[in-house]
């Protein structure tokens, strides 16, 4: 930088400037000339006022090339200082003109340089720390398996081989689950959309809960219109459906209905799904659909990747999912805008 600041006068800038001031000049001496031709003024005031020109015009093409320089050179420094990851907006430079349009614009990159370097960190520790609560999870299923072979015997077969299955199954869901999650955070879920009975949705994502929801002698207050239809992706919507479903009838009392109902306006289909659980803490509401999240609710063996599922793949579906305590119960909304 000292380098080339010590040669400001044989910058680019600085020839551009010389180059124009002599052209300016060049263009003075024949107007100059031809005032003389017509008018027979003196030679020597002539030769004054050109030399008096140049003078001038040199003198302004220097300070003009120094000018430029130093504000090209703050502008470098500035996007110097944003590579290095300093913050360094000189609003003194932040004036009228080009210079000042180049500087705010350097300020934005620097802000949003700072923004995403900042965003790469956050995703960095997310991963690790999703790493780590993966390998927990498959941990444990993976140890399981391993326990129960080596226990193995011909008296123990049959209970054996059916926890060795349960085991199994859990593990497939759990990568499953994973890799959903891993599209959601990747934004590769698929957009490929269609109009599709909310009723029909709604039951296709019930029917795999039917076992659990029986276990517990739930009732089912069914509020949903045979002709409302939505537009989204039925096979990934049907997933995030399914994992609020499960949700709410865990947290169901035994003998207690879930109530599923929609409203619809010009503007946005709601699906409403309640239970009447217990009131969600307050201190875990507003954590609900991160991931790897667990409540003080929570089931033991819940990996806490459901809800965050059903969220992104609302949000990848124009909407939005929310859950609230009400009089009612506890009730997850999705809100599918249209």
């Amino acid at each position: 930088m000292g380098k080339n600041k010590s040669r400001w006068w044989w910058a680019p800038e600085t020839r551009s400037a010389i180059i124009l001031a002599g052209g300016l000049w060049v263009f003075l001496a024949l107007c100059s000339t031809l005032l003389w031709w017509l008018t027979n003024v003196h030679i020597g005031v002539l030769v004054a006022i050109l030399i008096l020109a140049a003078v001038l015009l040199l003198g302004w093409a220097i300070w003009w090339s120094r000018r430029v320089g130093l504000r090209l050179a703050a502008a470098n420094a500035q996007l110097d200082a944003a590579v290095h990851g300093r913050a360094n907006y000189a609003i003194t430079l932040n004036d009228e003109g080009l210079f000042s349009q180049l500087n705010n614009q350097i300020f934005h990159y620097v802000r949003q340089t700072e923004s995403l370097r900042a965003d790469l960190q956050r995703d960095r520790d997310h991963l690790t720390q999703a790493i780590t609560h993966i390998a927990h999870q498959l941990r444990t299923p993976i140890a399981t398996i391993e326990n129960l072979s080596e226990l193995l015997t011909p008296a123990n077969a049959s209970t054996s081989q059916a926890e060795l299955l349960r085991q199994n199954a859990r593990l497939a869901q759990l990568v499953e689950q994973l890799i959903l999650l891993a599209r959601v955070d990747t934004h590769t879920l698929s957009q490929e959309k269609q109009n599709i009975s909310v009723d029909e949705l709604l039951k296709s994502a019930l029917n795999p809960l039917l076992p659990l929801i029986s276990a517990k002698d739930l009732a089912i207050d069914w509020q949903v219109p045979e002709q409302l239809t939505v537009r989204v992706n039925p096979a990934l919507f049907r997933e995030a459906l399914v994992n609020v479903f499960k949700n709410a009838s865990e947290h169901a009392p035994a003998h207690s209905t879930v109530t599923v109902n929609t409203t619809d306006n010009p503007l946005v289909t709601t699906l409403a799904i309640t239970n009447q659980g217990p009131a969600i803490a307050a201190a875990d509401l507003p954590h609900i659909f991160e991931r790897f999240y667990r409540g003080a609710q929570s089931n033991p063996h819940n990996v806490g990747i459901g809800l965050a599922i059903a969220a992104g793949i609302t949000q990848a579906s124009d909407g939005r999912l929310q859950v609230a305590n009400t009089d009612a119960g506890v009730t997850f909304t999705f809100s599918l805008y249209k």
